[in-house]
């Protein structure tokens, strides 16, 4: 568990800073030392603290466009349902490889439009809810979606990085209980996920102190490259 904590911290740092990043960091480690159904579980509960401590960083969520961002929550419902069904049914390892390809061919894109000056490509809400969502409960790599239908609008950075909080805390309540229906209460243990909360804590305060110092430009660079990197890290679990 020494790797899931450096984890835990390391990725909770990541998503503060970015909003996102923190299942990229530490589902790894947690699928090493926990069963699939078990290692889901503890993500949601840890991502919804720390989602929780993003959005009301300031006592209450100023910087969400609800009109923009229900509809596409709306469309992960089903998602949801779909991607419980894939982690029981289908090969994990495929649906890793496939998503990480499809992401980094999509962030490598957006990246090249935005250094060229271009307008990125938008990505329909319903199309970036219904796949967060099945991503949510089958490999737990929810944010790329996400992330580049809020890129492609033009978000500000406080903006994405609340919206997101605000998408992960829906998606993590959700996934949790579509998981909890199917599993049953034996798929928390709370004796291993209770340790790492403090870590997700620490990291969560570090990332707050890093995300006021970045730029625009230089924040949407780490975003796009972090979703690039979140298509590797995807592609390399599901090979190993």
């Amino acid at each position: 568990m020494a790797l899931a904590a450096a984890a835990a911290l390391t990725g909770a740092f990541v998503q503060s800073t970015t909003g996102f990043g923190f299942a990229l960091v530490l589902s790894p480690a947690l699928f090493a030392v926990m069963d699939p159904v078990e290692a889901v579980m503890a993500l949601l509960l840890l991502g919804f603290v720390l989602s929780l401590l993003v959005l009301f960083e300031r006592g209450r969520p100023e910087h969400v466009d609800w009109r923009s961002l229900v509809p596409m929550l709306v469309a992960a419902l089903p998602g949801l349902a779909v991607g419980a069904v894939a982690l029981t049914q289908l090969s994990k390892e495929a649906l890793q490889v496939a998503v990480g390809v499809a992401v980094m061919a999509v962030a490598g894109w957006q990246l090249r439009r935005r250094r060229r000056g271009a307008e990125p490509y938008r990505v329909p809400a319903g199309v970036a809810g219904f796949t967060s969502g099945a991503l949510t409960t089958s490999i737990n790599v929810s944010g790329p979606p996400i992330v580049l239908w809020l890129e492609a609008r033009g978000a500000s950075p406080q903006e994405f990085r609340a919206s997101l909080a605000a998408t992960f805390l829906g998606l993590d309540v959700a996934g949790g209980a579509v998981l909890l229906v199917g599993e049953g209460s034996a798929s928390i243990d709370l004796s291993r996920v209770g340790p790492l909360l403090a870590l997700v804590l620490a990291g969560y305060a570090l990332g707050a102190w890093a995300f006021r110092r970045l730029n625009r430009e230089r924040f949407y660079t780490l975003v796009l490259a972090l979703v690039a990197c979140t298509g590797v890290a995807s592609v390399v679990a599901g090979l190993a």
